[in-house]
């Protein structure tokens, strides 16, 4: 019998609409969840996908040593495909001329990932080339043809061999960054390698096997491998490690997606709680009428905890339904405007966004429906009674422990989610006091005011407990909304510093001091503006405060006895190579000084580090530190460190001298500049009389750069497009829990005589109030948050938001005064006698 009054029961409520808010929140908490994990997920595979190209696979085995054979045998086994990549200086030779050249062998199927791009001229528009150089031939830099004086169809000698130079290399995936230790690049058949017999004992080279393959091969490969390898000789790399701008691009992307959606889940579980709560009260008469009429306790509990899981179970799939044509909509739309195609995510966004579903409407009912089954009979004549409130602590309990698994769950997080939870915590206490203070201040306020201004503050202080809950409501939802804007403008508005439109797209190398000022001449004539040149000179740290540093090792040291091995390893480890060293009396762009003083005029011998260096060599102000250039040995103090914004794509540098200190050393100089595409053209002629000069083109690199956040920016705007959708549903949910209450006043006002024109003005006020106030406590809130996020998770300066203190209480004040009067203008239409009937 139970179930027949349970799924009629059930029928009945969704024909009145009694269930409209409870089902929507439901369903809004499983659409969130699965949209926002679905199109997470796909779009972080295609992230990485695509930016595995700047690794040219998805993986890197890195060596100073041949690599294993049997490492390479398992890798086939499990259907990764491999390549492989030999890296090492040497002199390169074409008639009289000779330079340093950067050696990359390469086998079939290189890249693995991205596109090796060639062109038939120096500095020509490049095109996708497949395949690798055939057997002696070799594709050279643009640079080199400028230094060599070489032409297409030239012979270079590398070592023992000699080879034709065919193509042009206008760009290779894995190429990176680096501007001080980069040689113009000669690109061979890894086939030709062993007859240059360049590769001898103790030679300064790198072994790298290229992996590419399903996730979870990969995964399974790694976790097999790893174990193998020696931290020494080996290392493993995935495009998250490092720190180059596009790394740093994605892991704060990844955060901030983490960070949102699980605003989005504590919003949308809000929105349920709220809800449940509502619906509970609402069916108190009906368990009233039930006992009366003779149903038990266990009956009546049957009835509705089946009627709570039919409700559960349909809005859940309509939740999975609606989240998965949102994130199909939204991924569709991304692929379309990127020219790409983000990868099928796997189940666990749909057992995820299930589990939301459930959790949320199991736990946060469990309390509302223990009071509903205690409502006693004599409810239906004294409608002020409800059921016994003895336990309200596992209320809260059960709460919040939903949230913390839901936050669990959703980061696999423990440390993150302890940190929300608890911090949402200790931020709802301090806005709940908060807030009942300003109602206060309000009431107070409003009795001076104004017929409608009074009954408003009246309203508010009546209601003060329940008004303060919603208030907490509205001040998380409004606090997140701004969190997430606010955090989404702080890193576009960092991405396109890091890559403004007239960003240095050259770099410019080996420039002779007698050759900088003629030069400079050449780019004015040109209308070329450059930034400053920056002399350079290859130094290395040898000693710290008198302990002399453990430099980089030899093959044949590696190969000494345990016991020589750890007598070295007592050393203290040093930079293990030669570092670039500049001086200049101006502090650079970019630089800002965090400790001690810039030396500017001062001609005492000092040196400014770096901040990061610093800290990972634990150097401070006041440190001696020892260099050797060129076989002559001083010493400096270290007077000043500098945090350095590293994504401006200018020379930037981990120590920077007084002149006073090395202006006597020869040096090379070093500048960068913006040429626009249109007039790359003109690079061969512009270099010609500077044929030492090497030039190093970052245009593809950047251009790939900015696909790649492109394709975050569109994320973060359906991150922040979904959170504001519950949190929308949160402030109606919240208005919606006060209508039976505010029907009864209006019941009682309109008997009164009081007309509609007043009662409009009255609640409009009273949202108003509510609305503003919350804005208020949210923007103090979002600070407090963001000065947190900003230090500790996502690594930028902590900068105030003055605009957000004047849009959040001004926002917060339209909005729920907009909402206000929207759910009660159904009630303030209708007349003292409907409303009576359909008082509930």
């Amino acid at each position: 019998m139970w179930p027949k009054i349970s799924r009629r029961l059930l029928l009945q409520e969704l024909r009145r609409g009694e269930l409209t808010i409870m089902a929507l929140a439901i369903v809004l908490s499983v659409t969130a969840v699965l949209s926002l994990s679905l199109f997470s997920e796909r779009l972080q595979e295609g992230l990485l996908a695509r930016s595995s190209e700047f690794l040219a696979a998805d993986r890197v085995l890195s060596s100073r040593r041949e690599v294993n054979e049997s490492w390479l045998t398992e890798a086939h086994e499990r259907n990764l495909q491999t390549a492989r990549r030999v890296v090492f200086n040497s002199m390169a030779f074409a008639g009289d001329e000779l330079g340093l050249v950067d050696v990359k062998a390469v086998s079939e199927g290189y890249p693995l990932r991205g596109d090796l791009e060639t062109a038939a001229e120096p500095y020509g528009e490049g095109e996708v080339t497949n395949g690798v150089p055939p057997l002696g031939e070799a594709w050279v830099a643009s640079a080199l043809f400028q230094s060599l004086q070489l032409d297409i169809g030239d012979t270079i000698e590398v070592g023992d061999s000699a080879f034709r130079v065919t193509r042009v290399v206008t760009y290779e995936p894995d190429v990176g960054f680096s501007v001080f230790t980069d040689s113009p690049n000669v690109l061979i058949n890894y086939a030709d390698l062993a007859a240059t017999n360049l590769i001898q004992p103790g030679s300064r080279v790198r072994y790298n096997i290229l992996y590419a393959g399903e996730a979870d091969a990969i995964a399974g490969y790694e976790d097999w491998l790893l174990p193998q390898l020696n931290d020494d000789t080996h290392n493993w790399r995935s495009i998250d490690d490092g720190d180059a701008p596009l790394a740093r691009s994605l892991r704060r992307a990844e955060r901030f997606m983490m960070l949102a959606s699980l605003l989005g889940v504590v919003l949308a579980a809000t929105a349920v709680a709220v809800a449940a709560q509502r619906y509970c009260q609402r069916n108190y008469d009906v368990v009233a009428i039930m006992k009366t009429l003779g149903g038990s306790k266990a009956q009546i509990q049957k009835i509705f905890t089946l009627h709570l899981l039919l409700l559960t179970v349909i809005s859940i799939g309509i939740g999975l339904l609606l989240g998965w044509f949102i994130q199909w909509q939204v991924t569709e739309l991304v692929a379309a405007q990127l020219d790409t195609t983000l990868p099928a995510a796997g189940w666990r966004p749909y057992a995820l966004a299930s589990a939301t579903g459930l959790l949320s409407s199991v736990m946060f009912t469990l309390y509302p429906l223990l009071r509903l089954i205690k409502v006693p009979p004599l409810r239906v004549l004294h409608r002020q009674l409800v059921g016994a409130a003895d336990i309200r602590w596992l209320h809260w309990l059960l709460c919040g422990g939903t949230v913390y698994l839901l936050l669990v769950l959703y980061s696999q997080q423990w440390l993150l989610s302890t940190a929300l939870f608890a911090g949402g915590g200790g931020a709802a206490v301090v806005l709940l006091l908060i807030g009942r203070l300003f109602i206060g201040v309000s009431r107070k306020a409003g009795m001076q005011a104004g017929s409608a201004w009074r009954l408003a503050m009246a309203g508010l202080q009546r209601r003060a407990g329940a008004n303060s809950v919603q208030m907490i409501s509205f001040s998380t939802a409004i606090m997140l909304l701004l969190l997430v804007l606010a955090l989404r403008n702080e890193l576009l508005a960092d991405w396109q510093e890091q890559l403004p439109d007239n960003a240095p797209n050259y770099f410019i190398l080996n420039v002779a001091e007698e050759k900088v000022e003629q030069l400079q001449e050449t780019f004015a004539a040109k209308d070329i503006v450059s930034n400053d040149m920056y002399p350079i000179v290859p130094g290395r740290v040898t000693a710290i405060n008198d302990e002399v540093l453990r430099d980089e090792v030899t093959k044949e040291d590696r190969d000494a006895d345990e016991g020589e091995r750890e007598e070295e390893g007592e050393a203290r480890e040093g930079f293990g190579r030669e570092l670039s060293l500049t001086w200049r009396n101006e502090l650079p762009p970019n630089n800002v000084v965090v400790e001690g003083e810039w030396f500017g005029d001062d001609t005492t011998p000092q040196v400014s580090l770096e901040s990061q260096v610093a800290e990972r060599m634990d150097m401070k102000l006041g440190d001696e530190l020892e260099f050797n250039i060129g076989g002559e040995v001083f010493r400096v103090p270290v007077t000043s460190i500098r945090e350095v914004n590293w994504n401006s794509l200018q020379p930037n540098f981990y120590m920077i001298f007084n002149p006073a200190t090395l202006s006597d050393f020869p040096a090379t100089y070093i500048s960068s500049f913006h040429l626009d595409q249109s007039r790359k053209s003109e690079l061969n002629a512009l270099f010609k009389d500077f044929p030492q000069v090497s030039l190093l083109d970052l245009d593809a690199l950047m251009a790939q750069l900015r696909e790649v956040i492109s394709q975050v920016s569109l994320a973060i705007a359906f991150v922040l497009f979904l959170v504001i959708i519950a949190g929308t549903l949160v402030l109606v949910a919240q208005v919606q829990a006060s209508m039976e209450e505010r029907q009864q006043e209006l019941v009682i006002l309109r008997t009164l005589g009081a007309p509609a024109k007043l009662l409009r003005r009255s609640i409009t006020y009273e949202f108003l109030v509510l609305g503003g106030i919350s804005g208020l406590i949210a923007t103090l809130a979002m600070e407090l948050s963001l000065l947190i996020l900003q230090t500790q998770v996502f690594e930028m300066d902590a900068v105030w938001h003055w605009r957000f203190w004047l849009v959040g209480p001004v926002a917060g004040a339209i909005i729920v005064a907009l909402l206000g009067r929207l759910a009660c203008a159904r009630l303030i239409r209708r007349n003292t006698a409907q409303l009576i009937r359909t008082l509930a």
